[in-house]
């Protein structure tokens, strides 16, 4: 080696350690940088080849040494969407979010949510609005890949990855039905089973063939006709007590037994504490003898059993929460009778008002609502449907009715309650307009004589006529008095006195009108219709030189039909949220010591019928509900746990992690379900992977490609929750090394001067 070559050796030493000084300083730099690896140097020896076929030291070379697969330290964060991954792996991220981008490796788990694609959803009051969907990414933007749960069975068992979206609405049309129930709870041993009523009958008098005994419960009878066979009242028992459990409507509501007594049967109900309406006839044969009796009496009453309720909500096909009450009846000792009730669904009363008749003016229609009173009086103008569309309009206008009418045909209304299972009474009337009777007017003019004749003919039935006496034309009308003139008010008034006495004795004309003078001198007789509304002819005439009679019409006749109508029929009942279908589904029974005995499967399937509720369909649910673990002891009713399957339709409201890097999503019906779960990469030389900016890594061929693990089924990894890593730079020891970095520079340092000073001298002796 000549003099010269050695300059390259302390050269190279300063490179190596220059190299190893500036990773020991981005070490430094990055100590607290989420997910970053430091980079170790470490230095071989270089040789170079000589004439005589030796190697001769030639210097160093830095090699740089990844330190990738070891972990950083793990800090405690604030953060819910801060998760580190205990143990080998990485976070698998994507460049893009339908994942066809370029696929990233990293350790940092510091996740935000990454507003992304425009998305349209219904806002307040129905009307869509436009926002944003979000994903779960790192610091860099690249979307975090995990796995999304099977529809059916919520299990994570595909292998496909995709993006995490976790914005408000990502699983706001999303829902799985309840298809698993789990119940435990207490029944309490001291609760009393109910009692059902129960009758004793007693038979009596003469066997004869063809007598009848009847027994009637709740409306329903059967009869038993006496056979020639039947030779005891016990015979007749026994028929009576088969015909009664023969008749289905009778045996589902009680049933028939004989008594330990001779000629007595027993009739008890089936439900406890219902009581019933029992009775019973007997008819003797005719030309038998009449003494059979069947007479009854309560022998014990019924009493309500104990009753325990539990409502469970489960999650229809509709993604929506429904309730249905479990009920726990005891009927005896250690037996429960299981049943189900759910709530109908609320209706609105509907009520049909139909009106009829012959329209007269001042005809009145009358509809009372709640106490509200609503009226029509009809014009001449008025038809059935315009005096309709009044009360409509009047009904809807008020503000102290509950209701909205709507006209239905030509001559009808409806009625609808304004909220549905809130009832309300309509009453409607009519009053038909009030028949006014016929006035006509007979008057006296001019003067009259002694033999004139006067006289009326009442619908042409024949005439009533008065002679004028001479007594008419004395001031008192009795020959007295004085004479007066024919056409004086004392005439006047005795011709008319005596005219309407011969109307008023004339019978025929009597049946039809009235007759009534003044007395006031005037001459006036008034005939009257003696039926309002029956209208009548008059024809009057007078035999005189002078006297005049003319007949007038004061008041015509106003008839009146009497055929106005108007009804109201509930077209649709009204119906209560309150209400209850309630299904039988079984009997339970315990053992002495509480534990459960039937059904021995200690499992009911259930079949529940959920009504359309408003915008919500009818759904029928099949759920199996497990009460293997249901106990009777003394104490109070307890419900110890009770957790179903499925999940409903809800908005996004938090995102955490969990253990085993399951993503959970809470949401606004204050459940919680696992949405995602987040595998990890791991590779089989991961310090050889390439690093990108942002401490990210890419597969390479010394790396080998990663191979997915779920850290529930593996002991590689766990994740620690709110919580994230940061470098695993030592700074103790990268201070040490820098240090012994900077000795091992100045010694390259001094021997590269050394051998500058050699070189001078060699130079020098030339002179």
């Amino acid at each position: 080696m000549t003099i010269y070559s050695n300059f390259s050796v302390p050269t190279l030493g300063m490179m190596a350690q220059s190299t190893a000084l500036s990773n020991i300083g981005n070490n430094i730099a990055n100590a607290t940088t989420g997910g970053f690896k430091r980079t170790d140097t470490n230095f071989s020896t270089l040789l170079s080849s000589s004439l005589d076929k030796q190697s001769d030291l030639s210097g160093i070379a830095p090699k740089n040494l990844n330190r990738i697969t070891q972990s950083g330290n793990i800090v405690a964060s604030d953060r819910d969407l801060d998760v580190a991954i205990n143990g080998r792996g990485f976070f698998i991220l994507n460049s893009k979010v339908d994942g066809s981008g370029q696929e990233y490796y990293g350790r940092d788990g510091s996740f935000d949510i990454a507003a992304v694609n425009d998305i349209t959803v219904a806002g307040i009051g129905g009307t869509n609005i436009t926002t944003k969907d979000g994903y779960l990414v790192d610091k860099n933007g690249y979307f975090l890949q995990g796995w999304t749960p099977d529809p059916t069975t919520g299990l994570f068992n595909s292998t496909a990855l995709s993006s995490l979206r976790v914005d408000d609405y990502a699983f706001a049309t999303t829902s799985r039905p309840t298809t698993n129930a789990y119940l435990n709870l207490n029944l309490p041993s001291t609760d009393k089973p109910g009692l059902s009523e129960v009758r004793e009958f007693t038979l009596s008098g003469t066997i004869e063939a063809n007598d009848i005994f009847s027994i009637t419960v709740e409306g329903t009878t059967v009869n038993y006709t006496v056979a020639a066979t039947d030779t005891s009242l016990n015979d007749i028992r026994t028929g009576i007590i088969s015909a009664v459990n023969a008749d289905t409507t009778i045996s589902a509501l009680a049933t028939a037994s004989a008594s330990s007594t001779d000629s007595k049967l027993i009739i008890s109900g089936v439900t406890q504490g219902t009581a019933l309406d029992v009775s019973a006839t007997t008819t003797n044969v005719s030309g038998g003898t009449n003494d059979n009796q069947i007479s009854g009496a309560v022998i014990q009453n019924p009493t309500a059993h104990d009753a325990r309720i539990y409502s469970m909500g489960v999650i229809d096909s509709n993604g929506v929460t429904r309730t249905a009450q479990l009920n726990f009846s005891k009927t005896a000792t250690n037996t429960w009778q299981f049943s189900t009730s759910i709530s109908k669904t609320p209706v609105a009363q509907v009520d049909t008002i139909t009106l009829a008749g012959t329209i007269e003016a001042g005809d009145v229609y009358n509809i009372v609502v709640d106490n509200k009173t609503f009226s029509q009086t009809a014009i001449a103008t008025d038809t059935l449907a315009t005096i309709r569309d009044a009360l409509v309009t009047s009904i809807n206008g008020s503000a102290e009715t509950n209701v909205t009418a709507a006209a239905s045909g030509t001559d009808a209304l409806t009625l609808t309650a304004d909220t549905a299972g809130t009832s309300f009474s309509a009453i409607p009337s009519t009053t038909n307009r009030t028949p006014v009777a016929q006035i006509d007017n007979v008057t006296l003019s001019n003067t009259y004589a002694i033999g004139d004749q006067v006289s009326i003919d009442i619908n042409g039935i024949g005439a009533v006529t008065y002679t004028v006496a001479a007594n008419d034309l004395t001031a008192n009308g009795d020959g007295t008095g004085g004479a007066v003139t024919g056409s004086s008010a004392a005439a006047y008034n005795n011709i008319t006195k005596n005219f309407k006495a011969a109307i008023v004795a004339d019978a025929p004309t009597a049946a039809l009108v009235t007759a009534a003078d003044t007395g006031s001198g005037s001459g006036l007789i008034t005939l009257t219709s003696v039926t309002p509304g029956t209208g009548f002819t008059l024809a009057s005439s007078v035999t005189s030189a002078a006297g005049l009679l003319s007949a007038t019409t004061s008041t015509p006749n106003t008839s009146a039909n009497s055929d106005n109508a108007i009804t109201s029929v509930n077209t649709t009942a009204n119906v209560l949220s309150s209400e209850l279908t309630t299904t039988d589904i079984g009997t339970i029974t315990f053992n002495a010591d509480g534990t459960l005995a039937t059904p021995a499967t200690g499992l009911f399937n259930l079949t529940l019928n959920f009504p359309e509720n408003g915008s919500i369909a009818a759904t029928t649910e099949s759920v199996a509900l497990d009460i293997s673990k249901f106990v009777q002891f003394d104490g109070d009713f307890q419900t110890f746990s009770f957790t179903k399957n499925g999940y409903a339709q809800a908005s996004t409201q938090s995102i955490k992690f969990k253990e085993n890097g399951d993503v959970v999503a809470g949401f606004d019906d204050a459940t919680f379900r696992s949405v995602y779960r987040i595998p990890l990469a791991q590779f089989f030389n991961a310090n050889a992977l390439q690093e990108h900016n942002g401490n990210i890594y890419q597969a390479t061929e010394d790396s080998g490609s990663a191979f997915i693990i779920d850290v529930n089924s593996s002991d590689y990894a766990s994740f620690s929750t709110n919580a994230h890593e940061l470098s695993n730079v030592n700074l103790t020891g990268e201070f040490t090394k820098m240090m012994m970095t900077q000795t091992a520079y100045n010694s390259s340092s001094t021997v590269f001067k050394t051998v500058d000073e050699m070189v001078a001298t060699a130079r020098d002796l030339k002179r």
